[in-house]
């Protein structure tokens, strides 16, 4: 399954869907348990010796020295670089200024999946709508991944990627395709497509950016990769 480097949504094309909540179950019975999940990080502004009075929680949440904000500011530093300065503290205060006022951006989907007997998994999922079409990124959950490789130490190596599936949703229906590793190399070597990747092992990694992989995703929606009944997984929701 192709994944990306890269997440393949922005703020402008996030949706939500409350239909996608459930429990669903595919002909392999694989149990798929979706739930919509609200961030609620940073809504209460905490007054410390930087919060003015009748600053707003907007402000707050962007001026204050939390622990937080500390703790990630190396992380910042490594992936924008020192000179980032002015323009990160611009596009910053944008994603905050858009998680206050768009609710949307706030909301993401808890998968679990559970196959046999094996120990489950947690992922989250985003969803975006282009054109008409709706697709879904999927990374793993961060605790959960955290827990399954803390007594490796390997947590730091490893960087998520994003898997994404185009969805149609159709009475009690989830109907999820992917873009497999073989139709996708067809493509390259047919020259119908020009976009970044990389191949490690049996694994085909989008290094793209966003704007570039949506322009792909557009351009194929209606395209058999995306809408192969052979290839499909389809989930049919479980009543309560």
């Amino acid at each position: 399954m192709v994944s990306s480097l890269h997440p393949l949504y922005t703020s402008k094309d996030r949706v939500h869907l409350d239909e996608l909540d459930g429990v669903w179950v595919s002909e392999e019975k694989d149990r798929f348990e979706i739930k919509t999940i609200i961030d609620s990080t940073g809504l209460k502004a905490m007054k410390n010796k930087n919060y003015q009075e009748g600053m707003s929680k907007e402000d707050a949440f962007f001026f204050g020295k939390t622990n937080k904000e500390s703790n990630s500011k190396k992380e910042e530093d490594f992936f924008a670089g020192k000179e980032k300065k002015e323009d990160s503290n611009v596009a910053n205060r944008e994603k905050i200024e858009n998680f206050f006022f768009n609710p949307v951006l706030r909301k993401h989907y808890q998968i679990k999946i559970i196959s046999g007997k094996e120990e489950a998994c947690l992922f989250e999922g985003r969803l975006f709508k282009l054109d008409e079409h709706y697709f879904l990124d999927v990374i793993p959950n961060d605790d959960f991944l955290e827990k399954k490789l803390n007594n490796f130490n390997l947590i730091g190596l490893v960087v998520p990627m994003h898997a994404f599936f185009k969805l149609k949703i159709k009475d009690h229906q989830l109907v999820v395709n992917g873009i497999e590793n073989d139709v996708f190399e067809k493509l390259i070597k047919e020259k119908k497509i020009r976009i970044e990747y990389i191949k490690r092992g049996n694994r085909i990694i989008l290094t793209s950016k966003t704007e570039d992989i949506q322009k792909f995703l557009v351009k194929f929606s209606d395209a058999k990769m995306f809408n192969d009944p052979k290839e499909a997984i389809v989930l049919k929701r479980v009543k309560n």
